[in-house]
This record gives C-alpha cells, sequence and structure tokens, in this order.
C-alpha cells in the first residue's frame, strides 16, 4: 500500500510541476510603419500607430524609429533679362542643418552640402545650380516599463507622434546684382513603432492531464484505505 501511495504521490507532484507556466520572455509585436513626404525642411507632421492589445500580455516598452532622406536644393533668380555669369570667382553653394525632434524622444541631425556651381544661367527662375543629393538621416527612442504610467497611454486605441523638422542654412558665391540666390529642400521616409511584451502564458493540455492522473491516483489510494 506503501508503494501505490507513492506513485500516485509522484504522478500528483509531476502534474503540479508540469501545470505550472514556463517562465515566459519578451516577445516584440510586429513593426507598424508609416510613410512621410515633405514639401519643405521646415515642417511638423503627425503620423498614427494602433495601440498595444493588452489581450496579449503585459506591455514592457514602447520602441519608435525614424529613417529618412533629405535633399537640399540651390537656386537663383535672374531678373536681368538676359543670361548672366554667377559664381565667378566665388562658386554658389548653400548649407543647411537639419534637425529632427519629436515629444516622444527621437532625434536626429544631419549637415547639407551642394557642391560649388561656376556658370551662366537663364533669365527668370528659379534656376537650379546645386543639389545635395538624398542624404540619409535617421534616429530611435524608446519608452521602458520603469515608467508605467507613461506605458498606460500606449495601450488600446490609436497613438500620435509628432515630429519636427527644423533647419538653418547660408548661401554663398559670387553673383551680381540682378541675381538672388536661395534654396528649398524635401524629405521623406518612414516612422516605424513596435510593442515589447511579457507573453500571458497557460497550462499546457499535457500538463493538466498530468495533474488531474496524479489527483485521480490519490483519490483512489484513499478510497482503498476507507474500505
Amino acid at each position: 500500500m506503501m508503494k501505490k501511495n507513492l506513485i500516485a504521490a509522484g504522478i500528483l507532484a509531476l502534474g503540479v510541476i508540469a501545470a505550472a507556466p514556463a517562465s515566459a520572455g519578451n516577445v516584440l509585436t510586429p513593426t507598424q510603419v508609416q510613410n512621410f513626404s515633405l514639401p519643405d525642411l521646415d515642417e511638423t507632421f503627425e503620423v498614427f500607430f494602433n495601440g498595444f492589445d493588452e489581450s496579449l500580455g503585459m506591455l514592457m516598452s514602447v520602441h519608435w524609429a525614424f529613417e529618412g532622406v533629405a535633399t537640399l536644393n540651390n537656386a537663383v533668380f535672374n531678373i536681368s533679362g538676359v543670361d548672366q555669369m554667377v559664381g565667378d570667382p566665388n562658386p554658389l553653394s548653400a548649407i543647411w542643418d537639419i534637425t529632427v525632434s519629436s515629444p516622444v524622444g527621437l532625434s536626429a541631425m544631419s549637415h547639407l552640402t551642394t557642391p560649388g556651381y561656376t556658370g551662366t544661367v537663364p533669365a527668370g527662375g528659379p534656376t537650379q545650380v546645386g543639389t545635395s543629393g538624398a542624404t540619409p538621416i535617421s534616429g530611435m527612442a524608446w519608452i521602458e516599463n520603469s515608467d508605467p504610467v507613461t506605458l498606460a497611454d500606449y495601450i488600446g486605441g490609436v497613438n500620435s507622434v509628432v515630429i519636427n523638422f527644423t533647419g538653418m542654412g547660408t548661401q554663398g558665391g559670387s553673383v551680381p546684382d540682378t541675381v538672388f540666390s536661395g534654396n528649398n529642400g524635401t524629405a521623406s521616409g518612414t516612422v516605424s513603432l513596435y510593442y515589447d511584451y511579457m507573453e500571458r502564458t497557460v497550462p499546457e493540455p499535457l500538463s493538466l492531464a498530468l495533474f488531474g492522473l496524479g489527483l485521480a491516483g490519490l483519490a483512489a489510494t484513499r478510497r482503498r484505505k476507507q474500505a
């Protein structure tokens, strides 16, 4: 009888151990991506993301990333009515420093420069006399679970992120009095977001079966004792 008791107790213990959920590791949600395209290098825009689905588990952190390119164009406007020589003796060029910022902590900087230009420009304009080409700019930010109050704002619903593009720069080079220089630019790219969470776990069917078998074994042993 002692041997049967030990077997039943062993089965029950195995069932209890197996039924206890294993320690869950952190899981990442699929990345949400929003595109943007800006007609100017001094712009503010807002993108929207779906909030975290708390049925998945416990939200641990929120992660953003910013990837884009910016282009600076140097241009002149000739009001003389005839072709004019520019950039002699000093070639025309422009520089622009871009800063990207956001209340969630996203930040990035980029330095744009157009190559020097010397040549003739037609009457009217604006006439482009140089471009920086597509210059990459990127940044990232995150919020950890050390601030649960802040994380609560990202659960459910729709969340938004505001991105600010600001810049400052100069143009330089030799131009006659009837030619004016200036610049313009564009930017485009993506803002992405994903959530890091602790997965909810439930006992597996096999674990529940072992637990039930252990209980049945102890019950049978008890009935034999009473008989």
